[in-house]
């Protein structure tokens, strides 16, 4: 008996100095809502920052394509002299300016002295300027490498509006889903911090009670044992909030002098959701399928590359075609030479001027058997239907993937409602409980039993809204909507 009695005060006293470094400090904590998150992850993210960079990349691409139809000035000087004597000075100066019609323009001046100068180099003393004309009547006359790389080239631009959309929305979802995450761990912990509490204030009451002879010393060691449980999930509760917390705090990032510095979002700061569960209607359901269908980044890539298809289509069809090539040149006197007497003299208002001062040159050439020619057009054209098959499976995927995330939410809904009915009756149960233990018509066991149903209830319901926000967020990247339709604004200077 006094053994007993021993061992139970050195209980009593193991449990009061364990109560005693319990306790707890109170600590001012901030929230952080998801739009601010997101607002965050838009300005800072590395991979956010590289999707901005797709579209001046693809204005870029439009330009070095136009740059084939940049006027060309070139100019070439070669002389010999040999024991004395001049062989010869050729001096040849251009002007080529490409058109979009398919016609080079060129101007050009040549001055060629010399004692042993070819004939057909010779000209006069002040040199010979010339303006002529060159174009394709075969192959390159509708289209060529030129015109269509430019045509291309702009299809690029909707096409990295889109890529920048996708990976925007995938990063956006990423850090959703990490958010959501870290919003059930750090909610379980509070659930779990609140249920280990009241079982530290229902041990200090059995312990009172035992001390005055009210209750069993077996009840403290019962009301020790739950309170030891709660503290185990509790701690572990912990160990995750502080894991999905850091998982968030991947997404954040800093801009700093040194560049996008990694930042740790504050143990302080928690996580926050709406007060209201976010629905569609089916009319606002309809409207986005409608625009998954017309708008979607991946369909509006599919196009562009169909486009660029059909582009290349053409230009392999235009091969099949000789190719001729005409080349017109006037010739005339130097300007600063001889062209004052040649205007006095009526020289170019004279009809054949243009007959009687030129160089003229045809080009023919054309493959026998066209192998590569028609072997590109079949390929060009296989991928067409390539591209066609694709657009219609990925279409008809978004269209499934929409209405699976919206029947996701509508279930959800309900069940969340069934949910937290669940755990209202729960916790009428508990409290009914509790107050038959205080008039000694219950025990222990039952109080815990009621406990932890009600904490299972309470994590469950957690989880169904966790999934709920991540249905939703799924719903508007199923649909492809632009920053998952959350109202996020970056600055000028956020925007590279």
């Amino acid at each position: 008996m006094f053994r007993y009695l021993f061992c139970l005060i050195i209980f009593w006293g193991i449990a009061l100095a364990t109560l005693a470094q319990s306790d707890t400090t109170v600590q001012v904590r901030s929230t952080l809502s998801l739009e601010d998150f997101f607002q965050t992850v838009l300005v800072n993210h590395p991979v956010a920052r590289q999707a901005y960079l797709l579209q001046p990349l693809a204005q870029q691409e439009l330009r070095l394509a136009r740059g084939s139809f940049d006027p060309t000035l070139s100019s070439n000087f070669s002389t010999k002299e040999y024991g004395g004597s001049p062989y010869y000075e050729i001096w040849n100066t251009q002007l080529d300016i490409p058109m979009w019609f398919p016609a080079d323009l060129s101007i050009g001046y040549e001055q060629n002295r010399g004692q042993f100068i070819n004939n057909e180099e010779s000209n006069t003393e002040d040199g010979l300027i010339s303006a002529g004309v060159s174009m394709p009547i075969g192959r390159g006359l509708f289209i060529d490498e030129r015109r269509a790389a430019v045509r291309i080239a702009q299809q690029m631009q909707e096409m990295a509006e889109a890529d920048q959309v996708n990976a925007i929305n995938q990063v956006l979802l990423d850090a959703g889903e990490a958010y959501w995450d870290w919003y059930y761990a750090h909610q379980a912990y509070e659930v779990t911090n609140e249920v280990a509490q009241l079982a530290e204030v229902r041990l200090r009451g059995v312990v009172q009670q035992v001390k005055k002879g009210d209750a069993a010393p077996f009840d403290s060691l019962t009301a020790y044992i739950n309170y030891q449980e709660r503290e185990v999930q509790r701690d572990q509760a912990r160990l995750a909030d502080e894991n999905a917390r850091l998982t968030a705090s991947v997404f954040v990032w800093q801009h700093q002098q040194d560049g996008f510095i990694p930042q740790d979002i504050r143990e302080s700061t928690q996580p926050i959701r709406p007060d209201s569960l976010f629905m569609l209607s089916l009319n606002q359901l309809a409207e986005l399928q409608q625009q998954a269908r017309t708008q979607h980044p991946d369909l509006i890539v599919l196009a562009g590359e169909n486009q660029q298809l059909r582009i290349t289509e053409r230009l392999n069809k235009e091969y099949l075609k000789p190719t001729v090539d005409l080349t017109y040149n006037f010739l005339a006197q130097s300007v600063w030479g001889n062209a004052p007497s040649l205007l006095s003299n009526g020289r170019f208002s004279e009809p054949a001027w243009w007959r009687n001062n030129y160089t003229a040159e045809i080009a023919f050439a054309f493959p026998l058997f066209l192998r590569q020619e028609r072997a590109a057009l079949a390929q060009t054209r296989l991928q067409l239907k390539q591209n066609t098959f694709e657009q219609g499976w990925v279409q008809r995927t978004i269209e499934n993937e929409v209405t699976m995330a919206y029947n996701t939410l509508f279930n959800l809904r309900g069940v969340i409602g069934r949910q937290q009915k669940m755990v209202a009756n729960y916790e009428q149960l508990l409290a009914g409980e509790q107050r038959r233990f205080r008039f000694g018509e219950s025990s222990l066991f039952l109080i815990n039993t009621r406990e932890t149903e009600l904490l299972d209830a309470r994590i469950e319901l957690l989880d169904l809204q966790t999934q709920y926000e991540k249905a939703r967020l799924n719903l508007q990247y199923a649909a492809g909507v632009p920053n998952l339709a959350y109202e996020t604004s970056t600055s000028d200077q956020d925007v590279p």
